[in-house]
């Protein structure tokens, strides 16, 4: 009986040996120093253009890392960009995809509460996996979409 008690805990130190020699793989994050250079990058576009906006970077599980509302946002641009956010991170894809989509006639994604059918919702992704997303909301849909987009080249540069 007294073997019993040692070969289980000879087997124990085996398996956390050969466990701690495994490769651990290494998973990327979107750090606040970088949702903070998409939320600058995308202020920088914004401003160009002479008009508020708010602008929103979020996590890969939709959490807020960096939030910045500029001079002149409405309360729809406010709660909209969080929203475009957490819609494109939730389904890994551009928000203004949802806008294609429904007008061409998939409209049973508009009973999704996640979707945001608006373009300036943009999946951030570091070697094909998304790590974030950003969320852009000012007056004009088209702006929202540029500093969006344009955001992600504050990461590719850097």
């Amino acid at each position: 009986m007294k073997k019993l008690p040692t070969v289980l805990l000879c087997g124990g130190l085996l398996c956390a040996t050969a466990q701690a020699a495994e490769p651990v793989n290494q998973i990327a994050v979107l750090t606040h120093q970088q949702a903070q250079q998409l939320v600058a990058k995308a202020e920088q576009i914004i401003d160009r253009h002479h008009i508020g906006g708010a602008i929103a970077v979020v996590d890969p599980f939709g959490q807020l890392i960096a939030y910045e509302r500029l001079d002149g946002a409405t309360l729809a641009n406010s709660e909209l960009a969080p929203k475009k956010a957490h819609s494109a991170v939730a389904f890994g894809a551009p928000t203004a995809s949802f806008q294609q989509k429904i007008a061409a006639g998939n409209i049973g994604l508009l009973g999704n509460p996640a979707v945001v059918p608006l373009p300036g919702g943009e999946p951030v992704k570091v070697n094909g996996v998304v790590v974030g997303a950003i969320g852009v909301s000012t007056p004009d849909g088209n702006v929202d979409a540029e500093a969006a987009q344009g955001a992600l080249s504050a990461l590719k540069a850097g």
